[in-house]
């Protein structure tokens, strides 16, 4: 399976504003466990928070039925930092590359946690981020503080 992350819609099927339900029609295969605000899928790497059950924020880990994709980068197949260059490439301000987390405002686009322990495809000898996720106007807003 291919996804591709589309900021401010969704990533693969999953689309932001999709409510519970629909969610958990079209990944029913995939479920491993709910917190109440979450619900995870592939092995807990497919994270989808909820706000008013409908989808807020949309956080990927790497997994082995899956591949995210950025534009043409697989996001867990590239060094880190390439990633982030992509992504910062579609903001309307320069950002400064931060490696421990980052939120790009425009897009909504999240990495968090970049190091060699998340580089599974490449024998852990690259920095890649351990997950990539997009998130509505409201879920920057509480990141955000706001």
């Amino acid at each position: 399976m291919e996804f591709l992350i589309k900021p401010h819609d969704g990533i693969g099927p999953i689309k932001l504003g999709m409510s519970r339900e629909q969610v958990k029609e079209l990944f029913v295969v995939f479920f491993t466990l709910s917190d109440g605000a979450s619900d995870f899928y592939f092995d807990s790497c497919f994270q989808i928070e909820f706000e008013n059950d409908l989808v807020d924020f949309i956080g990927v880990s790497q997994n082995e039925h899956y591949r995210l994709m950025f534009g043409g980068i697989d996001a867990f197949d590239v060094e880190g930092i390439t990633l982030f260059n992509a992504v910062s490439a579609n903001e309307s301000e320069i950002h400064a590359f931060n490696k421990s987390e980052y939120i790009f405002p425009d897009q909504i686009v999240t990495l968090w946690d970049m190091d060699e322990q998340y580089d599974y495809l490449g024998n852990h000898k690259r920095k890649v981020w351990a997950q990539v996720g997009i998130g509505t106007k409201s879920y920057l807003k509480v990141v955000n503080g706001l």
